[in-house]
């Protein structure tokens, strides 16, 4: 069983939802401290002036080391329909803006009081749109108390997996000796962006997920 492992950022680009797709399981990293300047709850899109940063605010004063699965959604003010606001007028010409907009909206006009829950319905929904059906599970649950790459090997072993998938970031750190003692096999990512059709002049690379959804002009009607 191939699994890969990784924290539930807001609407991540293309690359995390290629290993997702490639794996048998995905493992949600969510007891591990929260990044304040990371990827958990902001992502960039591209806008007709510039790349903009989408950015969920949390409550951050006095939780240094919160765990990503204990951070709260800072609602005093309205940036959930800052939000679509700033994605409407980015994305209103977009092949598939009334469709992945609909669904956008449904998510970011319920009441999320964690910024997980928010970010897991958002990554369920793009997984949905991209044909991902790959189970997860929540590292939370195995109550792994390790750190570090060891973390990583009780997590895959918890699960029950030979193979993990991991991404080519992680080759400055990640040590393979620990996996191989234990029989299990490190699978380094090999995903090419796709170069598609974009708003807004030159090519940009690594964008939200959100941009290939909006400019991809596919069949929705498996989503429901």
């Amino acid at each position: 069983m191939i699994v890969t492992i990784h924290q539930p950022d807001f609407l991540p680009w293309l690359g995390f939802f290629d290993r997702w797709g490639k794996s048998d399981l995905y493992v949600v990293l969510d007891d591990v401290q929260f990044i304040r300047r990371g990827w958990h709850h902001r992502d960039k899109i591209k806008t007709q002036n510039k790349i903009k940063w989408l950015t969920v605010p949390v409550q951050k004063r006095g939780r240094y080391h919160q765990a990503i699965k204990e951070v709260k959604i800072d609602h005093q003010e309205n940036w959930s329909q800052k939000h679509l606001k700033t994605i409407q007028m980015a994305y209103k010409k977009a092949p598939n803006f009334d469709f992945v907009f609909g669904k956008l909206s449904e998510i970011y006009n319920r009441e999320y009081n964690l910024l997980i829950e928010f970010n897991m319905d958002l990554l369920r929904l793009c997984s949905k749109m991209l044909d991902i059906d790959t189970p997860l599970v929540f590292a939370s649950d195995f109550n792994v108390k390790s750190t570090g790459g060891q973390k990583l090997v009780d997590l895959v072993q918890s699960v029950g997996g030979k193979e993990y998938l991991t991404g080519t970031g992680s080759r400055d750190y990640l040590d393979e000796e620990l996996f191989k003692k234990v029989g299990i096999s490190v699978r380094w990512q090999e995903f090419e962006h796709p170069v598609y059709k974009q708003l807004y002049g030159s090519f940009e690379h690594r964008l939200s997920v959100l941009d290939f959804l909006m400019m991809r002009d596919g069949d929705n009607s498996a989503i429901a």
